[in-house]
C-alpha cells in the first residue's frame, strides 16, 4: 500500500536512501578513532627512550600517609597535582580519612581483627582508630622525640604496603606501572613514563634504590620509593590469592616496608631491585649532590621535598609542560632554577651544606695521607680557615664545611672536623646544638662555604645530550 502512495521518482529515492543506508551502516568503523577512547585505551607508541610508551593514566601513583601527617604533609602535596594525574592517584593511610574530594583509605583494616588486636607492632594503629573514634586529636599520640616517631611510622610502614599494592591492582586493574610513594615525594610523571618507555610493563621489574647500611638515614641516598611492573603485579595479585596471608606474620621480622617487599618480590617471583638513581633520590633541589653524575640526568622522584619547595616544582614543570618530551626536566634545570639565585659566594655561619652527610660520603675528599701526589687534599683540622684553604688548593674540591666538634664523613676519613666534598649542595641552616663526647656535653657548630664560581667554570661547558633530538 505504501508502494502504491508513493509517486515512482520518490520509490526510486527512496530505494537509493535505503541502500546508501545499508551501506553506511555496513561501512561503520569497527574501531573508534583514539581521541574517541578513554587514554587507557588508546594505542600506545614509544617514547624518546624506548618502545614501550604508555599513557599517562598507566603510571598508577600510591601516595603512602599516615594519619598525623594527612593534613600537614599531604594536603599541600595534592594541590600541586595536575588535572590528568587525578585519576592515576590513589592514597593510602592507617585511617580512613579524607582531605577535600579525596579519600585516603585505611588499608590496615584489610587485616583481620584477631591480627590487629594480638600484634604489639600495631599498638599506634589501636590508638588510632580509638581516638578517631570519640574525637580526640590525634596530635596527641605523637612522640616528642622526632627520631622516636619515625620508627613508629616506619613499623607502620611495612604493615601498609602490601595492603596498598594489592587495593592499588583492584582499584587501578591492568595499568602499565605501579609507583608507590611517601606524601612529600615530589614525581616528575612525564619524565617517569619516557624513563619507564626503555621496559617492557608485561616483564617483571622492580625499581628503587637499595637501602645503605649502617648509616642513621638507610634511605638518605636512594630514598624509598619504588616502581613495579605490570607484569609482577598481575603475578602477584591476580594469579595469586594469598600473598598477604602467607606474609603477614612474617612482616614482623622486617625492619622497613621497602625491606619486606624486596623479600617478597625476591621469593614469591625470584624478582631482584633494578636500581634508578639518580633518577630517584632521596634529595631535594637544597640537599642534591650536584656533580657530574648527576648533572644530565632526568629527574623522575626527589623526596623529603618542603611544601614550599614543592610549589616551585610544580611551577616549574607547568611552564615547561609543551615542551617537556623535547626540554624533560634534569638536574641541570633544578641548578638553574635553585641554585644559580643564591649566594654562595659568602662564607655561612651555623650553616651545614652536607658535606660530611652520610649520602655525600662517595663525594668527602680524602685528605689524610703522606703521598702529596696521591690527589688528597690537605689536612684542614685546625681552623674554618685552614679547612677553607685546604678546599682552594684541591682542584676537585667544590664545597667545605667545619663543625665545632669532630663529625663521621662515613668513609677512610673516619671523624674529622673539616669536611670537603666535589659535589656542591646548598644544605640547611645548623644552629648550634648540644652534642655529647665521650660523655662530655660540647656544643657543636658548623660554618660552611663554596667554590661556586669553580662549579659555574665547569657547569658552563657541559651539553646535556637529548635522545627526543
Amino acid at each position: 500500500m505504501l508502494a502504491r502512495a508513493v509517486p515512482r521518482p520518490g520509490r526510486l529515492l527512496l530505494v537509493v536512501l535505503v541502500v546508501y543506508g545499508f551501506m553506511w551502516i555496513k561501512g561503520w568503523p569497527r574501531y573508534y578513532d583514539d581521541e574517541e577512547l578513554p587514554p587507557s585505551m588508546r594505542p600506545q607508541t614509544g617514547s624518546a627512550l624506548g618502545p614501550h610508551g604508555v599513557g599517562h593514566d598507566h603510571l598508577v601513583v600510591s601516595i603512602m600517609t599516615t594519619a598525623t601527617n594527612v593534613y600537614p604533609k599531604l594536603a599541600p602535596s595534592l594541590a600541586y597535582l595536575f588535572e590528568e594525574d587525578t585519576d592515576p592517584t590513589l592514597i593510602f593511610g592507617d585511617l580512613q580519612m579524607n582531605v577535600g574530594i579525596w579519600p585516603v583509605f585505611d588499608v590496615l583494616y584489610g587485616f583481620t581483627t584477631d591480627f590487629i588486636g594480638g600484634n604489639k607492632e600495631l599498638e599506634r594503629y589501636r590508638q588510632q582508630v580509638d581516638h578517631a573514634r570519640k574525637s580526640i586529636p590525634l596530635d596527641i599520640l605523637k612522640r616528642n622525640d622526632p627520631q622516636e616517631e619515625a620508627e613508629v611510622q616506619i613499623v607502620l610502614g611495612k604493615y601498609k604496603i602490601l595492603q596498598a599494592m594489592t587495593r592499588a591492582w583492584e582499584y587501578r586493574p591492568e595499568r602499565s606501572w605501579y609507583a608507590f610513594v611517601d606524601d612529600d615525594t615530589f614525581v616528575d610523571r612525564i619524565n617517569t613514563l619516557d624513563w619507564l618507555a626503555q621496559y617492557n610493563p608485561k616483564t617483571k621489574w622492580f625499581f628503587g634504590n637499595p637501602p645503605t647500611s649502617g648509616v642513621p638515614n638507610p634511605f638518605a641516598a636512594g630514598g624509598n620509593s619504588f616502581i613495579v611492573s605490570y607484569g609482577a603485579m598481575k603475578e602477584l595479585f591476580k594469579e595469586r590469592k594469598d600473598v598477604i596471608k602467607n606474609w603477614e606474620k612474617k612482616i614482623i621480622d622486617h625492619t622497613s616496608a621497602f625491606d619486606l617487599i624486596f623479600s617478597v618480590l625476591q621469593a614469591e617471583l625470584n624478582l631482584s631491585l633494578s636500581g634508578a638513581w639518580p633518577e630517584i633520590i632521596g634529595a631535594d633541589p637544597s640537599s642534591a649532590p650536584f656533580s657530574p653524575a648527576i648533572w644530565c640526568e632526568r629527574v623522575l622522584m626527589m623526596h623529603h621535598v618542603p611544601p614550599e619547595m614543592n610549589s616551585d616544582l610544580y611551577l616549574l614543570q607547568k611552564n615547561r609542560t609543551e615542551d617537556h618530551i623535547r626540554n624533560p626536566l634534569l638536574f641541570a634545570d633544578l641548578w638553574t632554577r635553585f641554585m644559580v639565585p643564591e649566594n654562595l659566594a659568602d662564607n655561612r655561619s651555623d650553616w651545614d651544606n652536607l658535606s660530611s652527610d652520610s649520602s655525600n660520603a662517595r663525594w668527602n675528599i680524602l685528605f689524610k695521607s703522606d703521598d702529596p701526589n696521591d690527589g688528597h687534599a690537605a689536612n684542614g683540622e685546625e681552623s674554618p680557615e685552614a679547612c677553607e684553604a685546604s678546599c682552594e688548593s684541591s682542584e676537585y674540591c667544590m664545597q667545605w664545611s667545619y663543625s665545632s666538634v669532630e663529625q663521621k664523613n662515613w668513609n677512610e676519613n673516619g671523624e674529622t672536623k673539616c669536611h670537603l666534598s666535589s659535589s656542591l649542595r646548598f644544605g640547611k641552616h645548623s644552629p648550634p646544638q648540644e652534642w655529647k663526647v665521650d660523655s662530655v656535653t660540647k656544643v657543636r657548630t658548623w660554618r660552611s662555604g663554596w667554590k661556586k664560581e669553580r662549579f659555574v667554570k665547569w657547569a658552563t661547558h657541559q651539553r646535556c645530550k637529548n635522545p627526543a633530538t
